[in-house]
């Protein structure tokens, strides 16, 4: 990825290194001012100036190819990305609802051994007093009634 500027640095210079000579060229046959000089300055003109365009049509193009490949990989990146998004989102919803599934099963299963225990401590509270409270009212009667 990054030879290909370089290799386009490498052909900018070149090619404006290439018009540059060509236009000093002319410059310097400026000073003659016969026909044929003026046609071979004219010629020169136009060659340095194809040149130049043909280079630089040439890098824009290989610069659009490349953006245009940044561009759908990018797009592909994207898409990955969405798909990537709704694969965790989904994770964690079933996640989040397995562990709610779980919590509520534990309290359900908490609040019926709640429930047993109470019914089992009322009763052992609730029957020894009341045989004790029957017991004495039993006694008292029969000695005191």
């Amino acid at each position: 990825m990054k030879t290909a500027p370089i290799n386009q640095l490498r052909q900018i210079e070149q090619t404006a290194q290439q018009v540059n000579q060509q236009f000093q060229t002319t410059l310097n046959n400026l000073d003659s001012s016969n026909a044929s000089s003026q046609a071979q300055l004219k010629q020169t003109l136009q060659s340095a100036y194809a040149t130049f365009q043909k280079q630089t049509n040439l890098i824009s193009q290989e610069n659009l190819t490349a953006l245009k490949r940044i561009q759908t990989e990018q797009g592909q990146n994207n898409q990955r990305l969405s798909q990537l998004s709704d694969q965790v989102n989904q994770a964690i919803q079933e996640t989040l609802a397995q562990v709610a599934n779980q919590v509520e099963q534990q309290l359900q299963t908490t609040k019926k051994r709640f429930s047993w225990y109470e019914i089992k401590n009322y009763l052992l509270a609730v029957i020894p007093t009341g045989i004790l409270t029957g017991l004495i009212f039993w006694l008292l009667t029969k000695y005191f009634g």
